[in-house]
């Protein structure tokens, strides 16, 4: 793509697969604290989490909870929720915190992609993720190496969609905005706040279902070859 030198990705759901990832290590706690005994199905279990996660992770993307709420509270609100006993939602945490972050797993052909667009651009990665858990999903799944600068919410005291994280991520990047792009698969932090901020934009829809006002809409990172 004419004048691009800096491509700048979300982490979660657009190079590591969050979902694979995190439904495999419930289960592994679905079964450690034999959570069946509650009455509860693996299903309900799963779902129950996404649906407390989703909630909270909005909140944090609004600047309404913090990090440590999050950790300390998720699955709380999950065990009560399915009326599980709480006494066991410390140990779910710690268990989700030390090992969700460790599975290798990355979204279909996203390795491909970055080692197309590794011998032609500076790739960097701008999260609302926490950085040691972010830094633990890169080491594990293989893609450290192709990434020059990794921004999260933390380093850069804002969070996507403010235009403070992305002028403090090409600031750290040596980029500009002329120069760069944003691939994200939120359209709400990743699209619609590059956008505002001044950058080009590549919203990744393996669905197909989402909309979004990004500049190019992509289904699979193979389409990335021929767009960059």
């Amino acid at each position: 793509m004419k004048g691009i030198r800096h491509i700048f990705f979300d982490l979660d759901h657009t190079l590591w697969d969050y979902d694979r990832s995190a439904q495999e290590t419930l289960l592994e706690i679905f079964v450690n604290l034999e959570l069946a005994k509650s009455g509860i199905t693996e299903k309900k279990f799963v779902n129950t989490f996404y649906e407390v996660n989703d909630k909270l992770w909005m909140k944090y993307n609004d600047g309404l909870v913090d990090r440590e709420y999050i950790k300390n509270e998720r699955f709380n609100e999950v065990f009560l929720t399915s009326g599980i006993d709480v006494a066991k939602s410390k140990m779910a945490s710690a268990y989700f915190l030390s090992n969700c972050s460790l599975k290798p797993y990355l979204m279909t052909d996203a390795i491909t992609a970055l080692n197309y667009l590794d011998k032609r651009y500076e790739l960097h990665i701008i999260t609302n993720g926490f950085l040691d858990a972010q830094n633990r999903k890169l080491s594990s799944s293989g893609i450290a190496k192709y990434f020059k600068v990794m921004v999260t919410s933390e380093c850069a005291n804002s969070r996507k969609p403010s235009p403070e994280i992305f002028e403090y991520s090409l600031s750290e990047a040596g980029a500009s905005k002329d120069d760069s792009i944003m691939i994200g698969d939120n359209p709400r932090t990743d699209i619609h706040g590059a956008k505002s901020f001044g950058m080009k934009t590549i919203f990744y829809n393996p669905s197909g279902r989402k909309k979004s006002l990004a500049d190019f809409t992509i289904e699979s990172h193979m389409e990335l070859l021929k767009l960059l």
